[in-house]
């Protein structure tokens, strides 16, 4: 009678932590159109659709405040991963552009943690997972991540988080939501793309690239200073979306400790790396890099 009572309210706890606001579009064709979807209690079917390939990479994004599938940045990342075929392509996606938000980022973190819990135990290896999060996104799925592991006593570690210009919010809201840090998955990279007032530059794992030192972009300067920061931080969503439509690595970047560093040419003899879909997976540290004021924005050099 113990042992039933005690099932009963796992799987009550279980069904509690479906949060019904989540939706994980999974795309699978040629188009927008050709989709499945699935919520937090379900997500385990993704495992056996009949056009879920096992034998690649799984990328789940999800975009930042205020936007939606429908955002001209986020449907320009989701137009890439369309183009390039070579992965399992997840959106978390919501009803409602203001349900992304600091006071529902642990709650959202939370259920998707219990969603890809339900994923993984179905049989998807969680090393071949790359959960990708934008702005708030990016603190919303570390968060998810690491819940992951405690959830599961580390038995689910998931094998890329990449942040792209995770959010600034603040010191209060930092502590209880987090931060991204190495620990946060087996591998952990962060794209900065705006000055840390915006930007959250204490986000960061084991790799870090700042593009044009990771301040204002320069292709922004003729936006109005008021949408100049939104300009900015949205092509960090810009430069992945490149990346992802490129055959070959693509953002070469120097390692360096600084941008005054790099831009006076002290760095010229240090690693490269990639920015991309395809970094490589042994950078330690922080890389800058420019890139080319119209499309393509990446260089084929990493110099400054």
């Amino acid at each position: 009678m113990l042992f039933k009572t005690l099932f009963l309210l796992a799987a009550l706890a279980s069904v509690a932590n479906c949060d019904p606001r989540l939706r994980f579009v999974f795309y699978f064709g040629t188009d927008f159109v050709e989709t499945a979807e699935y919520n937090a209690l379900n997500l385990g079917n993704l495992f056996t659709h009949p056009s879920f390939n096992r034998n690649v990479q799984t990328v789940m994004f999800h975009y930042g405040a205020g936007q939606s599938i429908s955002s001209i940045p986020v449907n320009d990342v989701i137009t890439s991963y369309i183009f390039n075929r070579n992965y399992n392509f997840v959106v978390v996606a919501y009803e409602d552009s203001s349900i992304v938000n600091t006071d529902n980022a642990v709650d959202l973190a939370e259920g998707i943690a219990e969603a890809l819990i339900r994923l993984f135990d179905t049989g998807l290896n969680s090393g071949s997972m790359n959960l990708l999060g934008f702005s708030l996104g990016a603190q919303i799925l570390a968060r998810a991540s690491r819940r992951l592991q405690t959830i599961t006593s580390r038995r689910h570690i998931v094998g890329r988080l990449t942040g792209l210009d995770p959010w600034n919010m603040g010191p209060i809201v930092a502590v209880r939501v987090g931060r991204l840090s190495s620990a946060d998955a087996q591998w952990v990279e962060s794209i900065h793309t705006e000055n840390p007032n915006r930007g959250d530059h204490e986000s960061f794992g084991h790799v870090q690239f700042f593009f044009n030192g990771g301040t204002a972009q320069p292709q922004c300067n003729q936006v109005s200073p008021i949408s100049r920061w939104d300009c900015s931080h949205d092509f960090a969503l810009t430069y992945w979306a490149e990346s992802v439509r490129s055959s070959v690595r693509t953002f070469p970047a120097l390692q360096c400790s600084s941008w005054a560093l790099y831009e006076s040419g002290a760095c010229n003899n240090n690693d490269v790396g990639h920015m991309g879909r395809t970094t490589e997976a042994n950078l330690r540290g922080p890389y800058f890099l420019r890139t080319n004021l119209t499309p393509p924005f990446a260089r084929d050099t990493a110099l400054p």
